[in-house]
């Protein structure tokens, strides 16, 4: 059995360019459409003190960069971004509530709280009920110690201002 049995038509001898045309100009206008509609990205380091000012289960915040700090139990440090994605509320730090012994290292309370949606995460930043999205970590990074200076911490956080 042969093609033209099966489909008594044919296709025409411009359709192959015109499919070619048809492609190349959407992806031109989808890279034209990226470069006029870009969202701007802004990264900050922001130097988050002296590695002494931190310990095991122990928050530290920021409130100005909406920014919390925790010691792990393995020794190193979490940056936790207090800004919640997708509704643009910030957390409160509630250091003793007791919600938080369900998720947290050997039942300690405290929780983070979206006031907005009254989601909840553990103090290193798991989710606890409300969502089941944890809180963005930003990259730590340790700065050596240098010229008698104590080590510091820096943390790398993404358009700050938003």
């Amino acid at each position: 059995m042969t093609l033209s049995r099966l489909f008594p038509w044919s296709i025409p001898p411009w359709f192959g360019m015109t499919v070619v045309l048809i492609v190349t100009a959407l992806g031109l206008f989808a890279v034209g459409w990226g470069a006029y509609h870009q969202v701007p990205v802004e990264v900050v380091q922001f130097d988050a003190g002296e590695v002494s000012k931190f310990s095991i289960h122990k928050v530290v915040a920021y409130p100005e960069q909406h920014l919390y700090m925790v010691g792990m139990p393995d020794g190193r440090l979490r940056a936790l971004d207090g800004r919640v994605q997708g509704n643009d509320c910030k957390v409160d730090w509630l250091p003793d509530d007791p919600r938080g012994a369900v998720r947290n290292p050997e039942g300690l309370p405290g929780i983070y709280r979206d006031p907005c949606s009254g989601a909840i995460w553990s103090f290193e930043g798991n989710a606890i009920s409300g969502t089941s999205q944890p809180l963005r970590t930003p990259e730590v990074t340790p700065i050596p110690a240098a010229d008698g200076r104590p080590e510091h911490v820096n943390v790398e956080l993404v358009n700050p201002s938003k």
